[in-house]
């Protein structure tokens, strides 16, 4: 009786260790290990997520508009080296989740990626994730000058925003005065007011 119970005990702790074990998945060429309290996720366009609480996405499609939100508005940032990655963490108190976010901007081959995940500092987990990745054959410099680059790219593509936004009000307000209307947002009517308009300019 003795041994069976001590079987039953062995076999129950080698089923957690197996549980235990990280999951692997791969992004664009990069196997990760994704550690146990992150597993269960789901596979979304060129990464992965679990819920808000973590994600890994490489992001080479359009870097301005995954770093540009985080790079205007953190609480904290640091440039470090993990293993043999550069990397950028930022980090700022998000109301949604009711904690800190922190985003991870690494590169891997000739890709690179971000991690985002609840909290403030770069737990082992999170290091081991990048640690675990092939190294980066992006230069150091040339990784936070790319970066750097793409923050540019996302102000300059809010403030062309901004001004589309003011044009727009302004000439719908012109328009709708000279015609007696109330100001809307309908699409087909500023598209008439916005030909009209530069009609007039030819």
């Amino acid at each position: 009786m003795k041994k069976i119970m001590i079987l039953i005990i062995t076999s129950i702790f080698l089923i957690g260790c197996v549980y235990a074990q990280e999951d692997s998945l791969e992004i664009n060429g990069i196997t990760f290990k994704v550690p146990e309290e992150f597993c269960g996720g789901d596979n979304i366009t060129n990464g992965y997520r679990y819920d808000n609480n973590f994600s890994i996405i490489c992001i080479d499609e359009d870097i301005p508009n995954a770093i540009g939100l985080w790079a205007m508005e953190y609480d904290y940032t640091n440039d470090l080296k993990i293993g043999k990655h550069p990397v950028r963490h930022y980090c700022k108190n998000n109301e949604y989740v009711g904690d800190n976010h922190s985003h991870a901007y690494f590169a891997s081959g000739k890709s690179i990626y971000e991690i985002s995940w609840v909290g403030k500092n770069i737990t082992n987990d999170i290091e081991n994730l990048i640690k675990n990745t092939p190294k980066s054959k992006i230069n150091d410099d040339a990784f936070y000058e790319k970066l750097d680059e793409s923050v540019k790219i996302y102000k300059l593509q809010k403030i062309d925003k901004l001004n589309q936004e003011a044009e727009y009000d302004y000439l719908e307000s012109k328009y709708n005065v000279q015609n007696n209307q109330k100001p809307t947002h309908d699409d087909a009517q500023f598209k008439q007011i916005l030909l009209s308009h530069y009609l007039e300019l030819l």
